[in-house]
């Protein structure tokens, strides 16, 4: 059986506490945490750095294996990602991390790495709110390099989630 492992954005994150409150939708916050919990919930460290809200700052705290310093491999990664898709590092963004290219270099990563396994049945799967409409965005760039993307409503339907 195939597990997923989920890949998570910044815009995931916050569109859950912005869809999604904790206080009105408990279990969406459950399963998240289960997830994690799990291994299956994670992100480069850089997605950590765009939590800018006290509440998600706050979710996060007791969550460090969750967030992955990246390796060489990773950097080496974001660098020919970055080659070919520049505008992936958003200089406008005043100060902010440019998680983007991180996040498809984690996914590519961990994904070479599976395929070296003999007995492979992890799937690496970013999860973004940015739309899959736009050249520019995560979902195009990560679908070249041959990684599939969804959104907060995919997983849940992914994992069979009911509310």
């Amino acid at each position: 059986m195939r597990k997923y492992i989920y890949i998570i954005d910044a815009s995931s994150i916050i569109e859950m506490k912005d869809r999604y409150p904790a206080n009105t939708f408990p279990s969406v916050w459950k399963n998240m945490e289960k997830l994690f919990k799990d291994g299956r919930l994670i992100a480069p460290d850089e997605v950590k750095e765009e939590l800018l809200d006290d509440e998600l700052k706050k979710w996060i705290r007791n969550k460090k294996k969750m967030f992955i310093k990246p390796d060489l491999e990773q950097i080496k990664m974001v660098k020919e990602i970055l080659e070919k898709n520049p505008f992936l590092a958003k200089p406008e963004k005043p100060g902010g991390p440019n998680a983007d290219p991180w996040i498809i270099a984690f996914a590519m990563v961990l994904k070479n790495k599976e395929k070296q396994s003999l007995f492979s049945s992890k799937e690496y799967i970013v999860v973004t709110e940015e739309s899959k409409l736009k050249s520019n965005r995560i979902p195009a760039v990560a679908k070249n390099y041959g990684i599939e993307s969804i959104n907060l409503k995919e997983l849940f339907q992914k994992e069979g989630w009911r509310f």
